[in-house]
């Protein structure tokens, strides 16, 4: 979605909103020095004031947990939004309209209507509820409050082909929205009819709190037991959390998220004062799944039955895991008893030891060893050489990092063997800072510092930049480029250029490079660097036409080329 978010538009964005006033609205700040602003970190618990919010870069950083950004970076953190939804919220605050066709250009296909049709849909089911005693009874038998029925929106479907369809479908346009959203479905003769009959109702809600969809779980026997609405615009299945919105409600910071199976494990949990956990809705657990709950937490816990099917499952959740892993998020696999759920084990064993049997939950790397460990004989040479076969096909699927390099540690261990021995994965591109015939020279380190710190700087340089072999320089070159054409002047706007691109991390971190360089020095310091790099190109140019003279020789053009660079060079 960013592409279709016109750059200039998010650039005149920014540029309306002072980052101070705007985050001083949400977190108070106060003022250390002259352009800078502190505070205690919204985004983690500290006792002194990390995070700084800078006037002159419109940019925040916290120097504890690393969180940084703009306006709009602030918005996604802060309230747990998209980049289009931190686009949108920041500019109703300004009072711009984000231009008509980008808004055409997302998701033309769903319909605002729905969602609040859906809320009707809810209400309407809430308020049946309150007229069937035997749904009623069902939900006490299973130990829910009314409290908590009425904090997850429970409701109850009534027997009958059309009680949704007669109260609300009473145009024919609301009768196609209701189809639209999977509550009616269509007769091969035509008309429509209830999708959910004599069920207890569970709203879905997405992470906004719309309702997008509904569970419906049978009172007596039937097939089948839990019926979910179908694939709608606004309803995908491998995308939603059952229980997430209620998680991120309760919760201002999520140190964990545990992911179980049913509607009724999240509520009864929820119930019992655990107000983490959440649960995919009749699908396996996605990589998307996953990429959105670590927005939000740096610790899952998977819960799954104990016996074959269980562990089954739970490898196929690892799989799944193993190619979006991060050094910085820990997942865990808890394993319940025989014949027990979530439901039934907290009310028997309480909180207090239901939260230990988390906290000691199997990690990633033991539960994968072991399960690779019950395929082979350790024993034996062949076993073991059998185990790292099998181990490290999976290992090659980890992105390259520490978890990774440990994960290769630990199999060497585990098969006696010394971990040169083990085939690497593939190298990790490297960043591009990193040289390419030659050491990163300290010059161009400090000008990129410089420059994304203080970008103004690009309109201090006279000569274009010339041509030099080391890497990084071409980043460099893009720098004064883009701020140049752009009209760039703070660091928030420089990032949001490259956001989602390979060099928005490493980017980040140069905003926050303390160089101990004074205000008033900074514009000679950078100019400086900028000629040092000019000398070393030179150089190389001068080192590159030697080498063509000794092999080749050179053009009487060439030759006064080579006069001129080593007379350049000497003064």
């Amino acid at each position: 979605m960013t592409e279709r978010i016109p750059r200039e538009f998010i650039q005149q964005l920014l540029a309306r909103v002072d980052i101070v006033d705007f985050i001083d609205g949400r977190v108070p700040l106060r003022k250390k020095s002259s352009n800078n602003y502190f505070a205690c970190c919204p985004f983690h618990t500290e006792k002194s004031a990390s995070f700084s919010v800078s006037q002159n870069k419109q940019f925040y950083y916290c120097f504890g947990c690393g969180a940084h950004g703009n306006a709009i970076d602030f918005l996604m953190q802060y309230d747990k939004l998209s980049f289009p939804e931190a686009v949108e919220s920041l500019a109703k605050l300004t009072g711009m309209t984000i231009p008509r066709e980008t808004l055409a250009a997302k998701k033309s296909n769903i319909n605002p209507d729905l969602y609040e049709l859906l809320t009707q849909v809810a209400k309407y089911y809430q308020a049946e509820l309150r007229h069937a005693p035997l749904a009623i009874n069902y939900l006490k038998k299973r130990g829910l409050s009314g409290n908590i029925a009425k904090d997850f929106g429970i409701g109850y479907a009534p027997p009958g082909w059309d009680h949704v369809l007669q109260t609300l479908g009473k145009s024919a346009t609301h009768k196609q929205q209701l189809f639209e959203a999977g509550i009616l479905i269509k007769k091969d003769e035509g008309g429509f009819y209830d999708r959910f009959r004599d069920r207890i109702m569970f709203p879905i809600h997405d992470r906004r709190g719309r309702i997008v969809g509904f569970g419906g779980r049978v009172l007596d026997k039937g097939e089948p037991k839990y019926l979910n609405s179908p694939e709608t615009p606004i309803f995908q299945k491998g995308h939603e959390l059952y229980g997430l919105y209620q998680a991120l409600s309760a919760n201002r910071e999520l140190s964990r998220v545990l992911i179980v199976e049913g509607y009724m494990d999240v509520i009864a949990l929820f119930q019992m004062e655990i107000t983490y956990a959440v649960a995919t809705l009749g699908t396996a657990t996605s990589a998307h799944h996953l990429q959105r709950l670590f927005k939000h937490t740096p610790e899952i816990v998977f819960c799954f039955d104990g016996d074959s099917a269980g562990r089954t499952a739970a490898w196929r959740a690892l799989l799944v895991t193993l190619p979006i892993m991060r050094d910085d998020i820990q997942i865990r696999f808890m394993f319940l008893p025989d014949n027990e759920d979530p439901d039934s084990l907290i009310r028997k064993e309480g909180k207090t030891a239901f939260e230990q049997r988390i906290q000691t939950a199997a990690t990633l790397s033991h539960f994968f060893f072991q399960h690779i460990g019950t395929q082979t004989d350790l024993s034996t040479t062949d076993g073991r050489a059998r185990f790292v076969k099998l181990a490290n096909q999976h290992l090659q699927q980890l992105p390259s990092g520490i978890f990774q390099t440990m994960m290769l540690a630990e199999l060497a261990k585990r098969a006696r063997i010394d971990v040169t021995e083990i085939s690497a994965p593939k190298a990790a591109t490297r960043s591009s800072i990193k040289p390419n015939t030659a050491r990163s020279p300290s010059s161009l380190r400090l000008a990129i510092t410089l420059l994304v710190q203080n970008p103004e700087l690009a309109n201090r340089m006279t000569e274009a930049l010339p041509s030099l072999d080391v890497r990084g320089f071409d980043l460099l070159v893009r720098l004064v480029d883009i701020i140049k054409t752009h009209a760039i002047t703070t660091t928030g706007t420089l990032l949001e250029h490259f956001r989602d691109t390979e060099e928005d991390k490493l980017l980040s971190k140069f905003t926050h490079i303390e160089h101990m360089i004074p205000d008033t020095g900074i514009p000679l310091e950078f100019l400086g660097s900028i000629a040092r790099l000019k000398k070393l190109a030179n150089k190389q140019m001068i080192e590159t036409m030697l080498s063509k003279a000794a092999q080749d020789g050179l053009s009487p053009d060439e030759k006064k080329y080579l006069h001129e660079l080593i007379q350049e060079g000497q003064s």
